[in-house]
């Protein structure tokens, strides 16, 4: 008898355990799919989200630009009045 000398059920036993193994190794990449693909559509929201805040920061980053030209626009009235009566055609 030899070192690679297996009996028949020793035989019967392996091949029961390597299939056993097959079909957990099936059901584990099974659950890890059902896993893995959420947390990815997860992370595409992510960076949607984070790509629309960037946006949304960029935009409002001119915010003060709008305060500014409010001020200028409400100047222009008192600023022609003066105008018209240094030309001498305005309201005295």
């Amino acid at each position: 008898m030899t070192v690679l000398a297996v009996s028949t059920a020793g035989a019967v036993l392996a091949w029961i355990g390597l299939a056993l193994g097959v079909v957990v190794l099936i059901l584990v990449a099974g659950l890890l799919t059902r896993v893995v693909r959420p947390a990815l559509e997860i992370q595409r929201y992510a960076e949607d989200i984070l790509e629309s805040g960037v946006a949304i920061a960029k935009n409002l980053d001119d915010a003060d630009q709008i305060l500014r030209t409010r001020e200028l626009g409400a100047a222009v009235p008192g600023l022609a009045v003066a105008y018209l009566q240094k030309l001498g055609a305005g309201p005295r």
